[in-house]
């Protein structure tokens, strides 16, 4: 579903891919950044949400508004608890808004930010995005980080499972490509947990494989310890601030053992989806025709010589003998 589009029709597929890096983990801004001299905020709220905007955009962040009360809504029912917290929205125009609201502390691939710290999430509107829209999943992608922050107070969870269970619950599934995982276990170049806290200085293709695992060790844990999992694990952090702690009081068991399990669950499922990559099914259809057009060229060259062959035989069988002229007739008898 389009939401919200700086104009119509479908933008390369490529933009669309790339909204998977366009997530942010919640963080907490080194310094926040004053509005620029001369920009005036309008300001709009209901019970949970105070969203900042330009007049310009007025429309836009009405809507914007009805929608994050719903995803509110999905969230607390699935997560079964009552958000308490008021959040501000601020739908930044420009990219350097942006930026200057969220202290420079997104990567340049960032579309959306949510600061757990003062419980407030930042949006480009479509003019200022890479992308030129603003989908319902990232609002519900920002909006699960504060969720899950709350649940969680006055711990915070690990970024794997904060940016999972985020992609998680915003149904942003379709995302996760296996053929990215799939390359990463041939070149043996996984990211584990721990590598994951540094996901906001990696480039975007490991920052994209870091959101795809996040997300897969997330559905690996909901499938193991059932449909409550993401709540129980996040709740149990209110009472213990180190994840190994709180994974064996929501479940009984070692993180480093479901973390090993997790990997050689990956490793099973994913291993051969490399071969779906559009690069290798290329060069393998080339390798195919190179192949075919060998054997191809090869019978043709051998049934041409059978024929020559043939021909050669039969001509051979229909001249008549050859009379030497050099070799005397014999005389006749007397």
């Amino acid at each position: 579903m389009k939401f919200w589009k700086i104009k119509s029709g479908y933008w390369p597929v490529v933009i669309i891919i790339s909204l998977l890096f366009c997530r942010l983990l919640p963080f907490t801004f080194p310094i926040f950044a004053q509005t620029p001299a001369g920009f005036n905020w309008r300001y709009h709220s209901t019970s949970n949400f105070v969203i900042a905007y330009r007049q310009a955009d007025k429309t836009l962040a009405i809507r914007i508004l009805g929608e994050l009360q719903q995803r509110q809504q999905e969230l607390a029912r699935r997560l079964s608890y009552q958000p308490r917290r008021v959040i501000t929205v601020f739908l930044c125009p420009t990219p350097q808004i942006f930026n200057l609201m969220t202290g420079g502390a997104v990567p340049h691939w960032g579309e959306a930010a949510a600061n757990t710290a003062q419980w407030r999430i930042f949006l480009k509107t479509p003019a200022a995005s890479n992308s030129r829209e603003l989908l319902p999943v990232t609002l519900t992608h920002e909006l699960a980080h504060l969720c899950l922050a709350e649940l969680a107070l006055p711990n915070a969870i690990p970024r794997w499972f904060n940016e999972g269970a985020a992609i998680f619950l915003a149904n942003e599934s379709r995302h996760a490509e296996p053929t990215m995982i799939s390359r990463a276990i041939l070149t043996n170049s996984l990211v584990d947990f721990e590598e994951i806290d540094d996901l906001l200085s990696f480039p975007n293709a490991r920052a994209a494989l870091a959101y795809g695992e996040s997300y897969h060790a997330v559905n690996f844990m909901v499938r193991r310890f059932g449909g409550e999992a993401i709540r129980k694990f996040t709740q149990a952090f209110a009472a213990h601030q180190q994840s190994r702690q709180a994974f064996q009081a929501a479940f009984g068991q070692e993180l480093w053992d479901f973390e090993a399990e997790y990997f050689d669950d990956l490793r099973q499922r994913f291993r051969w989806y490399f071969l779906l990559d559009e690069s290798i099914l290329f060069g393998g259809v080339i390798l195919i025709l190179l192949i075919a057009g060998f054997f191809v060229t090869r019978r043709r060259t051998k049934k041409k010589l059978q024929e020559w062959e043939a021909k050669e035989s039969e001509t051979a069988e229909a001249s008549p003998p050859e009379i030497d002229g050099n070799k005397a007739s014999p005389l006749p008898d007397r």
